[in-house]
């Protein structure tokens, strides 16, 4: 494809008040993309009947000078641009009549005819949201299934880092440009996904930083790509509903982690269950099965314990949450056969390991 075709479509999304609609319309009065851009506005207003004022309030000028920016910044990264009218473009997107008109990828990830799971919620979440998502992700490893998120804080990060640590392909949704990472704090974890074969995907330009609609912006591509959305936690309000939500009127599968009735903050899955918007899922099963996919690889086995390693279990599973110099004083063991220990019961799917040296044991189930 020659660059100024490729302009041509990332200008095409940069045009003021134009949306898909519009463009398709454009584009088939006048025969051709690039006719919307060389052809004068008199010329315009004949082959199209827009008038000459409109034709002007596109900003072509401008769509083109930005349009020209974000090509040099894509062909210096790497960076795959996606029109909504060219076959590498997301089929679940093209069904979404509100998509963007392009999109920039960063990454090998392939999203041509993926099976593709958002997975969702608040960033103020629960303590032991991490093993809620870890236990979810662990199980989809095998199955060829793209996990979408946001690159948020809170579950999105956990989403990425599990599929990262269980070899699940994942794809973080961005709120601005591929210039930046936002927030700041997840800049490694967003090299990582690229490392590890995910993707970065945004519509926006390359220099467009945050601002308050463009999250919710973002989440109409999180529901629009994924076959279905499971919402993890979320309180009534939040970014996870509007991506529920529109994940409904895309005629999409919702699931939902029921959430206890004492925990006023994180209602939102509970109340999508409620109201019939969601289905509920207590296993990862439970998505198999709404979805009809096979499942051909089973639930990852917990190895038997040592007599050493049940006793440093017994401690975890007591305090809930434990620092390794607790363990210490709890057993007659050193120090550096407690950390040895520590690694094996992480390996055996026994336990999860958090900032600090903290440890906890990881549930049997969600």
């Amino acid at each position: 494809m020659d660059k100024q075709t490729e302009v041509y479509k990332m200008a095409s999304g940069l045009l003021h008040g134009i949306g898909r609609k519009k463009l398709e319309i454009l584009i088939d009065k006048t025969n051709s993309l690039s006719s919307i851009f060389e052809s004068s506005f008199s010329d315009l207003e004949k082959k199209s009947g827009i008038p000459i004022k409109t034709s002007k309030s596109l900003k072509r000028d401008n769509a083109l000078m930005l349009a020209n920016l974000n090509y040099a910044f894509n062909a210096s990264h790497k960076i795959r641009s996606l029109f909504f009218m060219d076959d590498n473009y997301p089929y679940q997107l093209k069904e979404c009549k509100d998509a963007p008109i392009q999109l920039n990828l960063l990454g090998k990830l392939s999203l041509e005819s993926r099976k593709t799971v958002a997975v969702v919620g608040t960033r103020k979440c629960a303590p032991n949201s991490r093993h809620i998502v870890d236990e979810i992700i662990s199980q989809l490893s095998g199955h060829e299934i793209v996990v979408v998120s946001g690159l948020a804080s809170g579950i999105d990060t956990h989403v990425h880092q599990s599929c990262l640590d269980h070899k699940v392909e994942t794809l973080a949704v961005l709120g601005h440009g591929l210039q930046m990472i936002y927030p700041y704090q997840n800049r490694l974890l967003a090299k990582e996904i690229i490392q590890a074969g995910g993707g970065l995907l945004s519509e926006f330009h390359c220099t467009q930083t945050p601002y308050k609609y463009s999250f919710p912006q973002r989440n109409r591509i999180i529901a629009g790509l994924a076959d279905v959305t499971i919402v993890i936690e979320s309180p009534l309000k939040g970014g996870a509903m509007i991506t529920a939500e529109l994940a409904n009127s895309y005629s999409r599968e919702v699931m939902a982690i029921p959430n206890s009735i004492m925990n006023k903050a994180l209602q939102g899955g509970n109340h999508l269950i409620k109201k019939n918007k969601a289905h509920i899922i207590t296993d990862t099963m439970d998505l198999f099965e709404l979805m009809n996919w096979e499942k051909t690889s089973s639930p990852k086995k917990h190895c038997p314990l040592s007599y050493e390693e049940e006793s440093l279990m017994q401690s975890i599973r007591k305090s809930g949450g434990v620092h390794i110099d607790e363990l210490y004083d709890k057993t007659d063991l050193a120090l550096s056969k407690i950390q040895a220990l520590l690694t094996q019961l992480e390996l055996k799917n026994y336990i999860l390991s958090a900032p600090g040296l903290y440890y906890t044991a990881k549930p049997q189930c969600f």
